[in-house]
């Protein structure tokens, strides 16, 4: 099951604490924005990682093939969806499976927002990774930025860990 209350409960206090940073120390307003980015990134690579466990529950027989799909997971690197989450999906459970979740998914559109919020926030957190504080006069996307990604993004992957157990 994917469950946002945990991720929603730390980018709200990251908020509240980037609020009250900004009138005493930019530096800090701009710590909590960029462990915001990278907490929301780290959440959406765990669901990644929990819809494909959750497609392979109850259908492999051997220690083998259960291991591999542990390797899928420990391999994968990122929060993209064509080149990290559908990569493992195609793995777990086979190409003609993902593209019928995919086409479920597509007749509202999820995949096209679902990939267009994964790439903006990949930027961000791209920026954010790699660069520090002193001297850097880069500004990142407040608290409450990635909280309204957050409400984009969880009831598409809500969507996808449905379809993934519907198989």
């Amino acid at each position: 099951m994917i469950i946002k209350k945990h991720i929603q409960i730390t980018l709200c206090d990251l908020n509240n604490k980037y609020n009250n940073a900004l009138s005493t120390n930019q530096n800090d307003a701009i710590y909590f924005s960029k462990l915001a980015l990278l907490e929301y990134c780290g959440w959406i690579e765990e669901c990644f990682d929990i819809v494909v466990r959750r497609a392979s529950k109850g259908k492999l027989k051997t220690v083998e093939f259960e291991r591999l799909i542990t390797e899928v997971i420990d391999n994968n690197y990122g929060f993209q969806y064509k080149q990290h989450l559908r990569s493992m999906l195609i793995k777990t459970i086979g190409l003609d499976k993902t593209e019928k979740i995919e086409l479920n998914l597509n007749k509202n559109g999820d995949i096209t927002v679902f990939t267009s919020e994964l790439s903006a926030i990949k930027k961000d957190r791209n920026s954010a990774a790699h660069t520090w504080v002193k001297g850097a006069t880069k500004s990142y996307p407040a608290p409450s930025i990635t909280l309204g990604r957050l409400q984009k993004v969880y009831p598409i992957i809500k969507k996808l860990y449905s379809e993934v157990c519907k198989l």
